[in-house]
């Protein structure tokens, strides 16, 4: 099987849909790209490729060809032992085959090695770790690493200041030009064109050669449409200061323009940027050093240093830097980014932690289990950046049409303009206005906006509440179920046998039935044994005693022998065969007949006890159950469990029809034929057995089971196995339907009722909208769009 890198680019210079098509055909153009999903919420883009066919450096490129740019990370390493020329070629193959390396070069004369990478994907400690594996002594000479996201606010910010200053200026300049006329024509007409000039090609800069960008690339977008509008008013205005034409100079309207844009810009910028920090904050959570046991001392090291096996210590108020297992100590951990549930849980010996956790009160020692990327911390952030960037149906369509929108709304204005001069035989000052007023009002920023900035917000919101959305699609898919099918053992169930009830002998306690039991199976590997096993550990906090002799009947149960006494511990047939007398009261009655197996112990040939086992319910399966009822689902179960069996849990939960004793195949058949009756269906599994069933639905829901977050079949993974999650997913879903839908009616909307104004259908009763009002207008859509999606992402269901 051939491999395929992924890369997740950070793109400089997008600012709407236009932008998007651009980018995506540019990159499809190469050869061995397989797949690419450009996100403008995120400023990102996901490319897939095959390695042996295209480099990242002919990605970065056609990206750049396009008229964009990429963020990227360069540093300069000092190899010593890098000495001839051999050298240069062996570091930089080394190098070059790395995911995430766009360019290498090395100079063995002084002993310097540039490598420009992608740090979105690769980190310079990787770097460092490959040339020492090479086996050259390597170490950082100087790097060079920005915020993309900071870097654009920042300078947009600095443009925005300037632009609205001289607007605002020209702005009392024109109000005194119309009353006062305190300052002479000449110096406003002069004032004015100085001021517009530095406006239009400095900060305006940007609009214009993204004109020209899109141009190249065969589309219009949001530039083509400010560059057109800003540019028409100001080439009529240097006219008339000129005295080639008459009227009046509108220099304020031009350098007005691009400040609101740079306005609405600036606003969408700074929320796109809180919007997509989802990603960040999740891997800020795994702290850069931990403390690590040396013989009897703790030692402190970096991230990147830390090994499996090394036992790390972690105290009270600081955060657990690897996945592991406790082997000594007891705290309450906070595990919140995970689950979504603020109670801390309990750790004691043996129990799972994971990076990012955060410890409340006590102390641990954790071997590690995972480290670094390998972490459910680090693969959870990657499966959400992943699904941030993916695209619903919907989305694609809305690009389509904002790409169209712009040539359309063209046509529009240059229509306006010859309707008002030639037909109407309005001035020429007027018909500019007019023409000016419906390229600003029509850029499709907010239509290209709706869709992906609601989804980054749906993706966060579920990432915050545990539950990980690993394909986005999912989120569209899951506002159309009819019906959730759920799996039992391991999903409405715990799925592993455990004591729910002993009954002894009028002669015994629970305590000793319970002992007894214990001691004459601790030695079987059968999971039965091992629920009473657990079960006496839990009630006593102590270790079991080995019996003087044990012997497994296979079918039956157990014989061993305890300070010279034969203990039996089985079933009836086992009790039978030994000759001894059984009892089967009411209460044992009940529970065989809610599911429970029951195990009887005897003591020399004398029944003391039973022992009542079951598969216990999941806390959250009756209320996740009712809830889905309630927002309009049918419910079913799919189990290879005997009919018997699951008829009584499904009962408990409230579960209507059960399909039981199938296999994975006999399952995805289920799930077929319900989608042949035209149901969409929702499966829910343990992500193992369930695998076929999930992948053949509709939507897929995998229970998380920390380290398969990122190998389960499900489009969706719930961290922590708590059934509440799933009406929590479909609720998630439906607002984030609702929020595009919102956002789609207001961006569509604020175009059909304005665009007729500003080309001046509403002239005639004395209603106009003048250039600078119209950019800020189409400035305010875009803002008030994005604030539409970030408010979502605050939402706390």
């Amino acid at each position: 099987m051939k491999e395929v890198f992924t890369e997740k680019l950070k793109i400089v210079g997008m600012h709407c849909a236009s932008c998007v098509l651009a980018i995506e055909k540019a990159i499809k153009s190469l050869d061995g790209v397989k797949s690419v999903q450009v996100s403008l919420a995120l400023n990102e883009a996901l490319v897939s490729y095959d390695p042996s066919k295209v480099h990242l450096k002919d990605i970065v490129r056609s990206i750049r060809n396009a008229g964009y740019d990429v963020h990227k990370a360069e540093i300069t390493i000092s190899v010593e032992n890098m000495v001839s020329i051999d050298d240069e070629s062996i570091v930089e193959a080394k190098l070059r085959d790395l995911p995430g390396v766009i360019d290498v070069s090395a100079s063995h004369l002084n002993k310097m090695l540039a490598v420009y990478f992608n740090p979105e994907t690769l980190s310079v400690e990787n770097i460092l770790i490959v040339l020492k594996k090479s086996g050259y002594k390597a170490s950082v000479a100087s790097e060079k690493f920005e915020d993309v996201g900071k870097v654009e606010l920042s300078s947009i910010l600095r443009w925005l200041i300037a632009s609205l200053a001289i607007g605002f200026a020209l702005l009392i300049l024109f109000v005194d030009h119309m009353t006062f006329r305190l300052v002479p024509a000449e110096i406003y007409s002069s004032l004015g064109f100085f001021g517009a000039t530095f406006v239009l090609f400095i900060p305006g800069r940007l609009f214009f050669v993204g004109a020209y960008r899109a141009l190249r690339n065969g589309v219009a977008n949001m530039d083509t449409l400010v560059a057109l509008g800003a540019a028409s008013i100001y080439v009529y205005s240097v006219a008339v200061t000129m005295n080639l034409v008459g009227g009046d100079v509108y220099y304020e309207a031009s350098v007005l323009i691009i400040a609101f844009v740079l306005l609405g810009r600036y606003i969408e910028a700074k929320t796109k940027h809180k919007a997509g920090e989802a990603v960040k904050k999740l891997l800020e959570m795994q702290p850069q050093e931990g403390s690590v046991l040396v013989g009897e001392k703790e030692v402190k090291v970096k991230i990147d240093e830390l090994k499996i096996g090394d036992v790390v210590v972690v105290r009270q108020g600081e955060r657990i830097p690897v996945d592991g297992i406790v082997v000594k100590g007891k705290a309450y951990v906070d595990e919140s980014v995970f689950t979504g549930e603020p109670m801390p849980k309990e750790k004691t010996e043996k129990t799972t932690v994971y990076a990012g956790s955060v410890v409340g009160s006590g102390w641990l020692h954790i071997t590690a289990t995972r480290i670094g990327k390998e972490t459910v911390l680090a693969q959870i952030a990657k499966i959400v950046s992943q699904a941030q960037t993916g695209k619903l149906g919907i989305q694609r369509i809305v690009d389509k049409v904002a790409g169209l929108f712009t040539w359309i709304m063209i046509i529009v204005a240059l229509t306006t303009f010859t309707t008002w001069y030639l037909i109407v035989g309005a001035s020429l000052e007027t018909s500019l206005v007019f023409m000016a007023s419906v390229l600003l009002i029509a850029c499709p920023c907010a239509l290209g906006l709706a869709t992906p900035t609601a989804v980054v917000a749906g993706v966060n919101v579920a990432t915050r509440e545990g539950i990980v959305v690993r394909n986005v699609v999912a989120l569209e898919k899951a506002c159309e179920i009819d019906i959730v099918a759920f799996d039992k053992t391991g999903t409405i169930t715990v799925g592993k046998p455990s004591v729910v009830s002993i009954i002894p002998t009028r002669s015994y306690s629970e305590n000793e039935v319970l002992r007894f039991a214990a001691i004459a199976e601790k030695w079987s590997e059968h999971p039965i044994a091992k629920a009473i096993v657990e079960e006496y550990k839990a009630r006593f906090g102590l270790e079991v005693e080995d019996p003087d002799n044990f012997e497994p009947i296979v079918g039956m149960g157990v014989l061993a022998e305890i300070n010279g006494e034969r203990i039996a511990v089985g079933n009836a047939k086992l009790m039978r065969e030994l000759g001894v007398a059984e009892i089967m009261g009411e209460e044992l009655s009940k529970l065989m007949k809610d599911g429970s197996t029951i195990v009887y112990i005897s003591r020399s040939n004398e029944l003391i006890g039973a022992i009542a086992i079951a598969d216990k319910l999941k806390e959250s399966a009756v209320e996740a159950i009712k809830e889905l009822k309630k927002l309009g689902l049918k419910i079913v179960m799919l189990t290879g469990d005997k009919l018997e069996t699951a008829k009584v849990i499904a009962e408990k939960v409230g579960i209507g029809e059960v399909h039981a004793e199938l296999d994975a195949e006999a399952k995805s058949d289920v799930i077929r034929r319900l989608q042949r009756k035209g149901l969409k269906v929702m499966m829910v599994g343990d992500g193992v057995n369930d695998a076929p069933s999930i992948s053949k639905a509709d939507v897929g829901v995998a229970m998380g089971s920390g380290a398969d977050v990122s190998k389960e079949a499900g489009d969706v993974v719930l961290v922590q196995a708590d059934l509440r999650k799933i009406p929590l997913l479909l609720k998630i879903a439906r607002k984030v339907r609702g929020r595009i839908r919102f956002n789609l009616f207001w961006a569509f909307a604020y175009n059909v009722v304005l665009v007729p104004i500003a080309a001046g259908v509403l002239a005639p009763i004395g209603i106009t909208l003048k250039p600078e009002m119209a950019a800020l207008a189409m400035a305010l859509s875009s803002i008030s769009v994005t604030l539409s999606s970030y408010q979502l992402s605050r939402w706390k269901p």
